[in-house]
């Protein structure tokens, strides 16, 4: 059920470098764009503009596809549905399983073992992030833990322009360690103007098995 994706796996390796290397994650300034020419004598009319996505009040909360994990349906590469997963390049070093076995609620949930070598394996569900510009996207999930002994498990969000990640919240300074109980973790980002899209998940770093239920996204007021 592990997919690799290589423009998903290149953003998620660079923004994880600060985790694996234990340095702080830094943010790259956007160019300034060239200066205006002079106006015309008599302004021209503003060309008319396609109307955006509809905004939503804060405090929104989106209804994520299979947030629990009891759709027995599978995505078009085996993923549960809704989800995709992947992980860092190389040997198959994640499985990724729905578990029926003691879920948080419902009748089942997500499972992430470690079985080889490379740094990390995620689950992650995308959302149009146009909608709910200006607003917070606030991630809540339930993990649970066995072994994560390595650089541990985190909740994940990105924010997403023109293919490239302009902001993230991995847990960088509070991932779950060790062996845990069922435990309800909460993460937030900014989406700021001219955001296309959010991924929501959820990554084991290393080590041991991590399991997810009960997704929950909502947009706040900042």
């Amino acid at each position: 059920m592990c997919v690799t994706f290589g423009p998903i796996r290149g953003r998620i390796a660079a923004a994880l470098l600060p985790i694996i290397l234990g340095a702080c994650a830094t943010s790259a300034t956007a160019p300034s764009s060239a200066p205006m020419s002079a106006p015309a004598a008599v302004a021209p009319l503003p060309a008319a503009t396609a109307p955006g996505p509809p905004t939503v009040p804060a405090g929104k909360v989106v209804t994520l596809v299979n947030p629990g994990f009891e759709s027995t349906k599978t995505g078009p590469r085996g993923t549960p549905e809704g989800w995709f997963s992947f992980q860092h390049a190389g040997s198959r070093s994640y499985h990724f399983v729905v578990d029926n076995h003691a879920p948080h609620g419902g009748e089942r949930s997500l499972r992430i073992d470690n079985v080889g070598p490379e740094p990390y394996g995620a689950i992650a569900q995308i959302i149009d992030a146009r909608p709910y510009a200006g607003k917070v996207a606030r991630l809540t999930g339930w993990l649970k833990t066995r072994g994560a002994d390595d650089n541990g498990a985190v909740l994940t969000l990105l924010v997403q322009r023109g293919g490239a990640t302009t902001a993230q919240n991995f847990m960088q300074d509070s991932p779950v360690k060790g062996s845990t109980g069922w435990t309800r973790y909460t993460i937030t980002l900014p989406v700021a103007e001219g955001a296309e899209r959010l991924e929501i998940g959820a990554m084991l770093l290393g080590r041991g098995t991590l399991w997810l239920d009960d997704a929950e996204l909502e947009f706040v007021s900042p």
